[in-house]
């Protein structure tokens, strides 16, 4: 079998609109989702080292498959955003630290699409699935302290903010802090 084939056990994610769907990626949806990172390459960067000038869509496919195999081991997942039918986006757990059963969110959103809530919304699915069909019970955000629209989003959601972690992230040519935000299972609704 090869990554992305058959999806071991179907993951329940739920954005309770229909305009906003979360799916597994899948090795199909490079291409699109390629197009929408270079179509926002300047606007990503400023807060999201992997995209380099050089990012291409051989580095997406190359992500993608290393993404689909953490799904298959259920040790990650990544999912793209559609809304509308497009992909908007994109929302995953990192790696899964199962000894501690916890994980952090990582997400971004195409700039044509912002402003409408989608965003929190997909975090909202993503991480009622990490406590319900993944067994987790802690889920971190973590966001440079300067990244306002991200930061928003664990505060909408009524995440704790733990504190920041001085100098804890390299951004090109700068060292930023790193707001972190967490919810645990027995708080979540």
């Amino acid at each position: 079998m090869e990554p992305g084939d058959a999806l071991p056990r179907p993951i329940h994610l739920t954005t309770e609109d229909p305009e906003t769907v979360l799916l597994p990626v899948r090795l199909e949806d490079v291409s699109e989702l390629y197009a929408v990172i270079d179509r926002n390459r300047g606007d990503l960067r400023e807060w999201l080292p992997w995209v380099t000038p050089e990012y291409d869509l051989e580095d997406a496919r190359r992500f993608v498959a290393e993404r689909l195999l953490e799904h298959e081991r259920r040790t990650g997942l990544m999912c793209v955003v559609r809304y509308r039918g497009q992909i908007a986006g994109a929302i995953g757990l990192h790696t899964i630290d199962a000894v501690n059963r916890a994980t952090s969110i990582g997400y971004w959103l195409d700039k044509a699409h912002r402003g409408r809530g989608i965003m929190t919304r997909a975090c909202r699915a993503v991480v009622t699935a990490a406590f319900r069909e993944y067994g987790l019970h802690r889920v971190e955000i973590r966001c440079a302290t300067g990244n306002e629209r991200s930061c928003a989003i664990p505060r909408r959601l009524k995440f704790v903010e733990d504190g920041i972690l001085r100098e804890a992230g390299f951004l090109w040519d700068r060292w930023v802090d790193l707001r972190v935000f967490s919810a645990l299972a027995q708080e979540w609704r």
